[in-house]
This record gives structure tokens, C-alpha cells and sequence, in this order.
């Protein structure tokens, strides 16, 4: 008797113990799943918290697009507007390609486009100069100021040249102006940074040709095997600049300085197509000594991009010989 009850006893003990065993790994079972489930709560907070941020950062850019969209429409109904104005004139006159550039309003807008253009152009073309005088950004602000307002000179004399109006005396006495002009602003920046930095900033501005056209590759060719390592890229600006200043041009159009105001007998057909030529010539020095820098994978792409570089120096020299073409009947 005793022995069935301690034998009740026991299953009744394993019983309860199977029975909690039981209820314990259900309460187990039970607190994974809550945090199975707390953790993607967490994960799907997470990410709405994602989305919202990239959904704010997309509306700003919206935004951001909208402006500029409004911005640029504002030009372009300015532009049409310049056009349509000039439109009757241009017909009329002897030259109209440099007559619509006589319009102030299109001489306004030109030279907003420029300057703006311009500002990124310094920006990237004299960073390396800046990086090299650790200017303070007060300092580098008035120097930059300063080169904008000599890169100006140039711009507001294009346009002051346009024009079958504008004889080739005025065209040189304009021309002259903005020499003197620039050599005051260069006077300006000699006392700014004084002797030693002047000197370094007027051969640093000797290879300005190169940092921009290379600035313009390194933007077509941002990535890739292609792309230019800085190392490689300063190395070319010296090879090229070194290159371009030793060449005998027939007629340099590259080199301001001999800019005499008269366009009309500069550029010919002739001079342009034998510009064309010896620049051809040069960049297959370019090139030469480019081997020893450039992989070949990069070789192919920078000679492409010499070629149409040359085209488009081509096709504006073509067009700035109709604007400073003569008018038609004149004597």
C-alpha cells in the first residue's frame, strides 16, 4: 500500500515537473517571439525613420529644382524677349550675328552668365594657389575678388568689340583700355600679397590655359580608368604649359597680349585654318610626353579629348570671324 502511494506520489510529481517544464518552454517560446518582434518593431522604425529623412531630403531637392527651374525659365523668357526685340534689326543689318550682340539687354545677360560661370572657373582653376598660400578665407575672398574683376576686363571687352559699328581703331583703343585696366588690378593684387607671392602668382597664372582645359577632362572623366590622379593631373598642367609656351604659332590666338583690336584682318580663314594645324602639331607633343605620366587606358581618352578641343576652337574662331567681319558695302 504504501509502495502505490509513493508510486502516485511520484507521477504526480513528474506530472507537475512535466507540466512546468512545459509551461516554462512555452514561456521561453513566447518571450523570443516578443523579442523577435520588439526588434522589428525597432527595424521598422528605423526605417520609417529612413524614409521620412530621405523623403524630406527629396522635397528639398524638389524644392531646390523648382527654384532653379524658375530661375532659369525667368532667363529664358529674358532671352526670347532680347531676341524678339532685336529680331527686325538683325534683319536689316550687314551682320546680324554681331549686331544682336550690340542689344544692351543681351550684353546684360551675357555678362551675368559669364560672371557666374566665371566664379566656379577661378574657384577651381586657383585652389591649388590658395591651398599653397594658406590664406585665411577673408584673405583668399579679396583675392578672389580681385581676379574676378581682371577676368571681367576680358569679358566686358568682347563685348564692348562686337559690333560692325566699331571700327578696328576703336576696337584697338578699347583694347588698350583694358590693358591699362588690368595692369592696375595687377598692381592691386602685387600689393596684396607682396613681391615673393606676386611672383609665384603671375607664373602660376601662366598655366591657367592648362588647369582649366584639364578642369574641363577631369570633369568628363570624374571615374573610371580614365580618371586623373592629382599627382598626374599637376604634372600635366607643367608638361603642357611648358609645351604651349616654347611653340612658335604663326598666330597665337591663345596669347592676349597680342590682341591689337583688329579682328577683321585676324580672323581670316587662312590664319584660323594654320592655327588649327600647328595646334595640331602641339598636342601630338602633348601627347608624346603624356606617355610618361598616363596609363594607356587613360592615353586614348585625353588625345579624344585634345581632338575635340581643338574642334571647338575651331568652331569659335569661325564664328568670332562673322562677328567681327566687316558690314557689307562698307568701304
Amino acid at each position: 500500500m504504501r509502495n502505490t502511494l509513493l508510486a502516485l506520489l511520484l507521477a504526480g510529481n513528474l506530472a507537475f515537473a512535466g507540466l512546468y517544464m512545459w509551461q516554462k518552454s512555452k514561456a521561453a517560446a513566447a518571450d523570443t517571439k516578443i523579442a523577435q518582434l520588439t526588434q522589428n518593431v525597432s527595424e521598422l522604425q528605423a526605417r520609417a525613420a529612413e524614409h521620412e529623412q530621405s523623403a524630406v531630403s527629396l522635397r528639398s531637392r524638389l524644392e531646390n529644382t523648382q527654384a532653379k527651374a524658375v530661375a532659369k525659365a525667368d532667363e529664358v523668357v529674358q532671352l526670347q524677349q532680347v531676341l524678339t526685340n532685336q529680331a527686325e534689326t538683325n534683319a536689316k543689318s550687314g551682320n546680324p550675328l554681331a549686331e544682336m550682340f550690340k542689344s544692351p539687354e543681351m550684353k546684360e545677360l551675357i555678362k551675368t552668365q559669364q560672371k557666374t560661370a566665371m566664379g566656379g572657373i577661378l574657384d577651381k582653376s586657383y585652389a591649388a594657389y590658395f591651398k599653397g598660400l594658406q590664406m585665411t578665407p577673408e584673405q583668399s575672398g579679396t583675392l578672389k575678388d580681385l581676379i574676378m574683376k581682371k577676368s571681367m576686363v576680358d569679358a566686358n571687352l568682347g563685348m564692348s568689340m562686337l559690333g560692325s559699328d566699331v571700327s578696328p581703331a576703336q576696337r584697338k583703343d578699347l583694347a588698350d583700355q583694358a590693358k591699362t585696366e588690368k595692369a592696375g588690378i595687377d598692381q592691386q593684387i602685387k600689393q596684396f600679397l607682396g613681391d615673393d607671392n606676386y611672383t609665384q602668382f603671375q607664373s602660376y597664372e601662366k598655366t591657367l590655359p592648362e588647369r582649366m582645359s584639364l578642369g574641363l577632362y577631369k570633369d568628363q572623366q570624374s571615374s573610371g580608368p580614365a580618371a586623373l590622379a592629382p599627382d598626374q593631373e599637376e604634372k600635366l598642367v607643367q608638361l603642357m604649359s611648358e609645351e604651349r609656351q616654347n611653340f612658335k604659332f604663326s598666330t597665337d590666338f591663345n596669347d592676349k597680349s597680342k590682341l591689337n583690336g583688329d579682328f577683321s584682318s585676324m580672323f581670316t580663314e587662312d590664319k584660323i585654318n594654320q592655327f588649327a594645324t600647328e595646334q595640331a602639331q602641339l598636342d601630338q607633343q602633348y601627347l608624346a610626353r603624356a606617355k610618361e605620366i598616363l596609363s594607356p587606358e587613360q592615353l586614348g581618352p585625353f588625345e579624344q579629348f585634345l581632338n575635340n578641343r581643338r574642334d571647338m576652337q575651331s568652331a569659335a574662331m569661325k564664328m568670332a570671324s562673322k562677328m567681327f567681319a566687316p558690314k557689307s558695302g562698307a568701304n
